[in-house]
């Protein structure tokens, strides 16, 4: 598995702490500024990736100490350097990708698109912080989890439709059915069982689920 850090803010909540201390040596890519929330989260970077503008001097130095690979890219680029690391972190070929730091910060433009941009992405994805969690369901696939209390849990197509929708632990359940981009049906819906699942036949889906307080 592989871990990439955007520069997002992360709190180290006791959900966060906890769920990142269930990784047992990935492969650690950093998105420039990112590299000081692996590192605060006690993971060192293999990796650091990006333009440099917007990390610390003196991270940057502790990391050039350490011996950790700084792979520099132009300002003047096509790509921003949260999709250049989750690239890098592909290409070791992992089992699944957990995204951290790409959600919550001041810039909007950045976190749509780098949730748009799981779309590509052809292996299991997970982009979390510290209230939500956010996983891409591939076609076919499927997805089941042990609820937490009082989590909300909601359907959103990232295709122009997702199709064969079976939902199971949910309050409001989608047996076989649709749901076309731009739908908010499948928007709050809430656990009801000991296991939630959910799978797909076409398309892709993201399952988010939000964890209040």
């Amino acid at each position: 598995m592989a871990l990439v850090f955007a520069a997002a803010p992360l709190a180290a909540t006791a959900r966060m702490t906890a769920r990142l201390a269930e990784f047992d040596w990935p492969y650690v890519v950093a998105a420039d500024g990112g590299a000081a929330s692996a590192l605060a989260f006690g993971f060192q970077p293999d990796v650091v990736v990006g333009d440099l503008d917007s990390i610390d001097a003196r991270v940057l130095a502790e990391l050039r100490r350490r011996g950790v690979a700084i792979e520099t890219h132009p300002r003047d680029k096509d790509a921003t350097d949260g999709q250049l690391a989750i690239e890098r972190a592909l290409r070791t070929q992992p089992a699944s990708v957990w995204l951290l730091g790409f959600l919550g910060g001041p810039r909007l433009d950045q976190a749509l698109a780098h949730v748009l941009f799981l779309a590509r992405v052809g292996t299991r994805a997970v982009m979390l912080d510290e209230h939500n969690e956010i996983t891409l369901l591939q076609p076919g696939t499927s997805l089941a989890w042990p609820p937490e209390p009082n989590e909300v849990v909601s359907l959103i197509p990232l295709t122009a439709e997702v199709l064969g929708i079976q939902t199971h632990g949910l309050r409001w359940p989608l047996t076989g059915e649709r749901l076309q981009l731009g739908d908010t049906r499948g928007v709050s819906n809430e656990p009801n069982a000991p296991e939630a699942r959910v799978s797909i036949e076409r398309g892709k889906l993201l399952i988010t689920r939000h964890f209040p307080g």
